[in-house]
């Protein structure tokens, strides 16, 4: 059982199995969960996340999902709930359900909106992170968008956020090698205890390098071992051992984050479906299915990967 919220190592971010008609497919989401964090040295579990279509779920759907989880999780690591929503109002409220639910963690996404320039006015995003933390007294974990949107936040407003209590870890997919060691530098220097968390799927090699505590990533839903594997040889100091498991990975991880980059998390499904973890591979619309080319590139990807037997 877990004692001491500790947000290190390798936290997956989970997918949530549908069924053909696009409702929870409860047993295997349960199934799913259950092969994701008896892996060793998986250290936490991540739930209505981008990877499991949080945008397109209801209020109720994710308190379900976050219930699931919870119970199969049966107390082995912490338990993280994504927090999206519009407002901050509706962010706070959807906060709170997570904290009610027994999630040990949040995860506060931005708003869409941010992408129209939120983030221009650090005393919004300010304001939008306080007013959360003052009100729901849960730690949270702060969502890091990719350098090319507008809901990424600077260095400085990073530092000052360090300075709200509840603020325990930062999970960087900011997918720029000079902006990610900026920010983990400042914030370490600003907070040491806040825990810096690799979020660059398409390069975690690079970014272990530079520095981190760990990664939050959907992908270590589908090769949780090899990502495992992958940080313990990077801390370890053991470069070439991670560099043969990066190679390892260098096709399946290409197969998944190919653009256009809508797909991924779908793409994870159908990877996980061809692998007999789930039985459906189903996303919910606007989300579109894969052609069948592609799902034959993921196939090989696997059978490079060693994932797959050849047919």
């Amino acid at each position: 059982m877990k004692t001491q919220l500790e947000l290190k190592g390798v936290l997956p971010a989970i997918i949530l199995p549908l069924n053909p008609d696009y409702s929870i497919d409860e047993p295997g989401l349960r199934r799913h969960v259950k092969s994701v964090v008896n892996v060793p040295g998986i250290t936490g579990v991540v739930c209505n996340a981008h990877a499991s279509e949080v945008t397109l779920l209801s209020r109720e759907e994710r308190k379900r999902v976050l219930r699931i989880v919870i119970e199969e999780v049966k107390g082995k690591v912490p338990v993280i709930a994504g927090t999206y929503a519009e407002s901050t109002q509706m962010a706070q409220e959807f906060a709170q359900d997570a904290k009610q639910g027994g999630a040990d963690v949040i995860l506060i996404m931005p708003p869409f909106s941010f992408y129209w320039g939120a983030t221009q006015y650090p005393e919004v995003i300010f304001k939008h992170f306080s007013t959360i933390d003052k009100a729901v007294e849960s730690p949270f974990i702060v969502f890091q968008y990719a350098h090319w949107t507008n809901c990424c936040y600077d260095s400085r407003t990073l530092v000052k956020l360090s300075t709200l209590r509840n603020f325990r870890a930062i999970k960087s997919a900011i997918n720029d090698p000079r902006r990610y060691e900026e920010e983990y530098r400042a914030l370490k220097a600003a907070r040491p205890e806040i825990s810096f968390l690799n979020a660059n799927d398409v390069q975690l090699l690079s970014y272990f390098c530079i520095g981190s505590d760990g990664a939050l990533v959907g992908y270590a839903c589908l090769v949780p071992e090899m990502i495992v594997e992958l940080y313990r040889a990077t801390e370890k100091g053991d470069l070439k051992r991670a560099r043969q498991i990066n190679d390892r990975m260098y096709p399946l991880t290409q197969a998944i984050y190919s653009h256009p980059r809508l797909n991924w998390h779908t793409r994870i499904k159908e990877a996980l479906v061809m692998m007999g973890e789930i039985k459906c591979a189903a996303a919910r619309p606007f989300l579109p299915s894969l052609s069948s080319k592609e799902r034959e590139g993921i196939r090989n990807a696997l059978v490079s990967c060693g994932l797959l037997k050849k047919r």
